[in-house]
């Protein structure tokens, strides 16, 4: 069975891509932050090339009768990307129905629009192709078959795509100590907990040797007395290699409900962050505190778990 017919006619261009449509997986922009990898079923009744905008794509073809079939493990989520390819006596919008079956039981039965896109197209050829329209469902707990259905209006046929859901496991930063600093600081807060701070002045800078490629967290506190009211700024130099790298400005307010154990005179500002990107190799890195003039500054470092384990 061919995907489109291999006449064409000329239409007009669409305004473009409609919004993507979602199912049972939240809003867009949730989606979004997700990643996803191409999932390549172990049957579909073709394949086909669509060219959006120059850049070529695979997909697989969906039939009303013989499905594309994928085998999924739960829980995670299966995203299906779907477009309309136009037959030559379609007119400028169809519509086409996507199912979907899991382990025997239809869990999608979803009408989708489809208008042809402008600069998308079949691969070497002008037939017109739709804009892409995503669903998505959730697969339970499990290794589950999950059959792919298309039915449609016209003469055209509908291509998709399949990617999974990816669970990547969050990165988990662990602290980092200097090996130059003027001194210790235990910062305290109202609920009893306590942090460690590495203390340094405009004559006793920071210092510290890192192994990259990694990239540090470096979190820093402007030292504030109990008299002084409102925000202040302070500037820091980063130096790597003894070579000056930038200067780096913040504006930072008194942070009233924490005091340093051994300097309770002493209350530390908001807590800035400073990413420190670590080439390959060892590398010896130097802050400064340049402004204003009489600083104190407290500071934590942080670095990736995977970048301190044995390699």
């Amino acid at each position: 069975m061919s995907v489109c017919p291999l006449v064409f006619r000329a239409r007009r261009a669409a305004r473009g891509a409609c919004l993507a449509a979602c199912l049972l997986a939240g809003a867009a922009g949730a989606e979004a932050a997700t990643s996803w990898r191409t999932l390549k079923p172990s049957a579909a009744p073709g394949e086909t090339c669509i060219a959006v905008q120059g850049q070529q794509y695979d997909y697989h073809r969906l039939d009303r009768e013989d499905p594309a079939v994928v085998s999924l493990r739960g829980p995670r989520r299966l995203k299906i990307v779907t477009r309309y390819v136009f037959g030559a006596d379609d007119p400028d919008e169809r519509r086409y129905t996507l199912r979907v079956v899991m382990d025997g039981r239809e869990v999608l039965r979803k009408s989708l629009r489809a208008r042809p896109l402008a600069g998308a197209h079949l691969c070497g050829q002008g037939t017109e192709v739709s804009a892409l329209r995503r669903s998505t469902i959730n697969v339970p707990t499990g290794k589950h078959d999950i059959q792919i259905f298309a039915e449609t209006e016209g003469d055209g046929r509908v291509a998709a795509r399949f990617y999974r859901e990816s669970k990547q496991q969050k990165a988990r930063d662990v602290a980092f100590a200097p090996e130059g600093y003027a001194a210790v600081r235990h910062l305290q807060f109202a609920s009893g907990t306590q942090s460690t701070y590495y203390w340094f002045h405009a004559d006793r800078p920071l210092r510290f040797a890192v192994t990259g490629p990694t990239t540090l967290k470096l979190y820093t506190r402007l030292d504030f007395t109990h008299t002084m009211n409102g925000s202040q700024t302070y500037s820091l130099e980063l130096l790597r290699d003894g070579e000056s790298q930038n200067t780096f400005h913040y504006h930072t307010g008194k942070l009233s409900a924490a005091a340093y154990v051994e300097s309770p005179d002493i209350l530390p500002g908001s807590r800035k962050l400073l990413r420190i990107s670590v080439p390959r190799g060892r590398h010896q890195f130097e802050v400064r505190c340049v402004r204003p003039e009489a600083c104190g500054i407290a500071a934590q470092i942080r670095i990736p778990e995977s970048d301190v384990k044995p390699r």
